[in-house]
């Protein structure tokens, strides 16, 4: 966990702006994000949406909303979970990372396999991150170079960011 009170923030459609220049955005010193300005999208970059293809558990996904949306659904139905996965070939896997969350009913899930999914779901995120920027390099430099920064992700129109705290616990795993 980061001690830093400076604050960077995220999302799929963010501006290209300077660290520290963004919306809710709080930096001390903005030098020490030299590395990380000179980077062209680098928030949306560490977005779930970008795009960059990984493999966990034996599947290939195009984002991280692919391999969440995945393992939700392989709770009910694994067939159609498997659509989410480049392995498949389908249209879906090849779409982007709004596509995949579209496509997030696919198989509807009971109140037990919810809870289940609740149980479930956090674990999933962080293995799916870990394995997005552990397997590219430069995504790692990316998420490196926010150096200790509170990493806030922009949750949708008129709710409030919320910290990613698994997204700086990997950044420090990277570090080592």
């Amino acid at each position: 966990m980061t001690t830093s009170e400076d604050r960077l923030y995220y999302f799929s459609g963010s501006a290209d702006r300077p660290p520290g220049q963004g919306a809710h955005e709080h930096v001390a010193d903005a030098a020490h994000y030299t590395e990380l300005a000179g980077v062209r999208h680098w928030r949306r970059m560490l977005s779930n949406f970008w795009s960059a293809q990984f493999v966990l558990g034996g599947r290939t996904y195009r984002t991280v909303e692919h391999a969440f949306q995945a393992a939700k659904i392989a709770l009910v139905a694994p067939e159609p979970a498997e659509r989410f996965a480049l392995e498949s070939g389908s249209e879906l896997a090849h779409g982007d990372g709004a596509t995949a969350r579209r496509h997030r009913k696919l198989a509807l899930l009971d109140d037990e396999q919810l809870r289940r999914w609740d149980q479930l779901k956090n674990a999933v995120m962080r293995d799916a991150m870990r394995a997005k920027f552990s397997q590219h390099e430069p995504l790692r430099t990316v998420l490196l170079a926010t150096r200790a920064a509170q990493l806030w992700h922009g949750t949708g129109r008129g709710q409030p960011p919320a910290r990613i705290h698994d997204l700086e616990t990997i950044r420090n795993a990277l570090r080592r």
